[in-house]
């Protein structure tokens, strides 16, 4: 655990560092709001389409080198941003390292759900969700640092750094055996019957709503609004980022105690709902210490993806992770996707905070949603398939 808890920590790092640095790109290439916006959408774009290959790929594939192949084609994606000589290249760059990034997420996911127990989920998807957080702290303010020192083109060292340090370690890594369920000769016999969608819909929807927090409020709104609104350079949208991830280890905390005790599906689906409502908290923002205290809320409101993730492997047997996973993400994506160039969109042509309101109403329509179409208990169990 520690080992893959600690890589987790380096690639989140990596793959975080492209927020603070968006002004400097929007800027250097005379970009709008919406069309900078597209260098996050097309990363997420790009796992859209492979995301349900992928992740049946890896559910039939060794981890380690899985997790390393990811590696390398992040690193690579990233060399490629570093040296773009037009924001094409960049856009290029962006979508290799959105292919390399969905190979080491669906190796952690799969890694992670065969060493829980039904005992220790909560607790070990609570640990990855805190070890995503470190790498998510200490990348934009890395990023904004090296950016307000150097150039954004330098801060994509940091992705070129993780990517490589995945392919040494994942490659020595020992492949990971199921410890929670084996499946009975006659489970593995039946063959794979169809995926309940009741039980993807749900969790799906959730992962939108949360991917659309992400990459349309953390990695898009924050950065420009701060920029162009504040005033404040790469170093410090690095830093009110850094604060702002740094208290969610507070609400990974209780996001763990939470699922423990009222079940995956309600921490999730209810704890959405909150976030969405706390996005509000931007609207009255005008000053840099007003945008620290709405971070500070969201931070606080936001519990996270992992415990959507122990949704699906709670509800549904192992033979079935390969494809819901990959529905999963690919709803997520589809979120991610969009939500960056709706909401540089809506920025350029009204105001921020008609693009924050907007956020909120999202996030908070989905989440209602996913509450309706999720059971409340559910159909397929871990239990059921041993």
């Amino acid at each position: 655990m520690v080992p893959l808890l600690l890589i987790l920590v380096g690639l989140e790092i990596g793959i975080s560092f492209f927020g603070p640095v968006l002004p400097q790109v929007q800027r250097d290439f005379n970009l709008s709001a919406g069309a900078v916006a597209v260098a996050l959408s097309i990363y997420n774009g790009i796992r859209l389409a492979f995301n349900i290959p992928m992740s049946r790929f890896v559910a039939r594939s060794r981890l380690p080198v899985t997790l390393a192949i990811g590696g390398a084609i992040l690193a690579g994606g990233a060399l490629v941003v570093s040296v773009a000589p037009s924001f094409a290249f960049v856009l290029a760059g962006r979508a290799i390292m959105g292919l390399g990034s969905a190979l080491f997420i669906f190796a952690i996911q799969f890694w992670l759900a065969r060493l829980a127990t039904p005992e220790n989920k909560a607790q070990l998807f609570s640990l990855h969700q805190l070890a995503g957080i470190t790498g998510s702290a200490v990348g934009p303010a890395l990023a904004g640092i090296v950016a307000g020192w150097l150039s954004w083109r330098y801060a994509a060292a940091l992705p070129i750094a993780a990517g490589l340090i995945t392919v040494l370690a994942g490659l020595g890594l020992p492949y990971p055996s199921a410890s929670s369920v084996t499946p009975s000769p006659r489970a593995a016999s039946e063959g794979p019957e169809r995926v309940p969608m009741r039980e993807v819909l749900g969790p799906g929807l959730s992962m939108m709503a949360s991917m659309i927090f992400h990459s349309g409020l953390i990695m898009t709104l924050i950065p420009l609004f701060a920029a162009r609104e504040l005033n404040l350079g790469p170093a410090a949208i690095g830093g009110v980022l850094m604060l702002g991830t740094v208290q969610r280890f507070g609400s990974a905390l209780v996001g763990g105690r939470l699922a423990a005790r009222f079940g995956t599906r309600n921490t999730v689906v209810y704890g959405l709902a909150g976030l969405g409502v706390s996005v509000l908290s931007f609207l009255p923002v005008s000053t840099g210490l007003g945008l620290i205290v709405a971070v500070s809320i969201v931070s606080w409101a936001n519990l996270g993806g992992s415990f959507i993730i122990a949704m699906i492997t709670d509800r549904l047997p192992e033979r079935h992770w390969g494809t819901a996973l990959g529905m999963n993400r690919t709803l997520g994506d589809a979120g991610a996707m969009l939500a960056p160039i709706l909401v540089g969109v809506i920025a350029d042509q009204f105001s921020f905070r008609v693009a924050f309101a907007a956020t909120a109403v999202v996030i908070v329509v989905a989440s209602g949603v996913a509450l309706m179409v999720t059971a409340a208990r559910p159909q397929h169990t871990p239990e059921a398939a041993s």
